[in-house]
């Protein structure tokens, strides 16, 4: 059986540096948990495994919320013991006891993510879990959050999307297209750069779009502070 965290307890949570993640944040918050930091897992290169934002982006995010941001370095293939090592690690050093995910109705997502917690000997919070998709994408506006389009799949959402804010410009967009408006089938990925818990906004600068067969990329550059 999985447990979920109480009240007080000290929680990561799980950082792509999107809405989902940011949303999860709130709300573990709200439900009275004690997040400590923000766990994001990169590439070789620094760059985060789930979006693909420069560590500084990640960095300038966890300043402006006020959270030490934790990083661990994994490939696909070294994932799990990765996710491992890192709650290892924060257990011993920073206290913690659960850890805050951001998926919404993937199952095979939740089973991986409650089975492995378990097996760490940590809770298991998923704040949005089985969230209706459109009430995702409207919780984020509700709440003034400011999300930005950095990434795509080509094949389902037209690139002219590509570093514009979520709004409901987009929702009424991916209903018409009959793809997910928060994204969760991989559609589009986001930035966060704003809202509540934010002590300013972030500030970034758009550079050229990078493309594969698949994915449209932008690039994007944190703009440092004078």
């Amino acid at each position: 059986m999985i447990y979920k965290s109480i009240r007080g307890d000290k929680v990561f949570v799980s950082w792509s540096g999107g809405k989902d993640s940011y949303l999860s944040l709130l709300l573990a918050r709200e439900q009275g948990l004690e997040p400590v930091c923000l766990l994001s897992f990169v590439d070789e290169s620094g760059q985060s495994r789930s979006h693909g934002l420069k560590l500084e982006i990640l960095e300038q995010q966890a300043k402006r919320l006020g959270l030490p941001l934790e990083t661990e370095a994994v490939s696909w293939e070294s994932y799990e013991n990765g996710f491992v090592q890192a709650v290892n690690r924060l257990k011993k050093e920073r206290g913690v006891t659960g850890g805050v995910f951001g998926d919404i109705n993937l199952e095979e997502h939740r089973q991986w993510v409650e089975e492995t917690c378990y097996h760490c000997g940590i809770d298991c919070n998923l704040p949005l879990w089985q969230m209706e998709e459109r009430a995702v994408t409207e919780e984020l506006l509700k709440r003034d959050g400011r999300a930005m389009l950095v990434a795509i799949r080509r094949d389902l959402v037209e690139e002219k999307w590509l570093g514009r804010f979520i709004g409901r410009d987009f929702i009424a967009y991916c209903e018409e297209a009959g793809i997910s408006p928060c994204g969760e089938g991989g559609e589009a990925h986001t930035l966060v750069v704003g809202g509540p818990l934010f002590s300013k906004p972030l500030e970034v600068k758009k550079g050229p779009v990078k493309r594969s067969k698949q994915h449209a990329m932008l690039e994007i550059t944190a703009l440092r502070e004078i």
